[in-house]
């Protein structure tokens, strides 16, 4: 069956329930909306993959995924990587349970997955940072630039270094100051 059409035959009649309105419709995107509340559903064929955004119009939309659905709704229920059927079913699961505030338009439960969905980014966003100043001391350590090796790690939470890289990094101090 059709992504629409499965949509359509098993969440329409929950989303219309709470005011949730059909505002767009293709073979692999479906989008509701109930007043400042959107929710897309979306399935990617390339990838054969399917994903739910939820959140607030004019605000960034949150992703619900396996990470979402565990560290933020203590759910066990998968959202990632499920063939179609399983996936449709299991968002009906989610709505009818664990996101039902969502669903009513509960604003403390959006405006708290937004946070958590923020926390989340900006913890991504440090890590990746954090892996470029440590891929950069240690690039520099092979090369014995000290300054350097001191200077990236200097810019990473001490609390992230490795025993290895503490020692490497009072080593290159030593020399430095030598």
């Amino acid at each position: 069956m059709e992504f629409h059409k499965l949509i359509s035959e098993k969440l329409s009649p929950l989303f219309e329930e709470y005011g949730f309105k059909l505002t767009g419709k293709s073979n692999y995107t479906v989008n509701y909306k109930a007043g400042n509340l959107v929710i897309e559903i979306v399935h990617n064929p390339r990838e054969n993959s399917n994903t739910l955004w939820f959140g607030r119009d004019g605000f960034q939309e949150v992703e619900i995924d396996n990470q979402v659905m565990k560290e933020f709704f203590k759910s066990d229920l998968k959202l990632s990587n499920l063939p179609q059927e399983t996936f449709v079913n299991n968002v009906f699961l989610f709505f009818v349970g664990d996101g039902i505030g969502l669903l009513s338009g509960n604003e403390s439960d959006v405006i708290s997955l937004e946070k958590f969905n923020k926390k989340r980014s900006d913890e991504f966003t440090e890590n990746l940072i954090n892996k470029k100043f440590l891929d950069a001391a240690n690039k520099a350590w092979k090369e014995g630039n000290y300054f350097d090796v001191v200077r990236h790690l200097q810019k990473v939470n001490e609390e992230s270094l490795t025993t290895s890289l503490k020692q490497k990094y009072k080593i290159a101090q030593k020399r430095l100051s030598n």
